[in-house]
């Protein structure tokens, strides 16, 4: 956790880590809540430029195990924006349920941090106000 952060009901980035090798990233992303910690997991070809698609997508690897199994969250798209302020990354995250599917957007700012923090941040961001609605306490 970071600094003494509790976690209790609420998800927290709380780790990222990505490993990067010629043609492919992989991340995990660490998750604190309710004082446990659940990792999430993401590996494939890529390029450099896509790291923080893929730890976006680790994040949400993260949030699919403490969401229901009815829910189905799919990262649609990681963006980048430069800004006076640092570096914006925004996330696109479809939800679907029994009813119609639903578009989520978060955003987080890289004032000078790698973009994979970043990226993490933005999908829960995203999910955070649906995932109060799913998440088994």
């Amino acid at each position: 956790m970071r600094d003494g952060d509790e976690v209790v009901g609420r998800l927290r980035v709380v780790g990222v880590r990505v490993e990067r090798a010629p043609g492919r990233v992989a991340a995990a992303i660490s998750l604190g809540y309710d004082g446990g910690v659940v990792i999430g997991r993401a590996d494939r070809p890529a390029a450099e430029t896509q790291i923080a698609q893929v730890a976006g997508e680790a994040a949400l690897d993260a949030i699919r195990q403490v969401a229901p199994g009815q829910t189905r969250w799919v990262l649609e798209q990681i963006a980048v924006q430069a800004l006076l302020a640092g570096q914006a990354v925004v996330a696109h995250v479809l939800l679907e349920t029994e009813g119609s599917p639903e578009h989520l957007i978060g955003s987080a700012l890289s004032r000078s941090g790698p973009l994979e923090d970043a990226a993490a941040e933005a999908v829960l961001n995203a999910v955070e106000r649906r995932l109060g609605w799913f998440v088994k306490r």
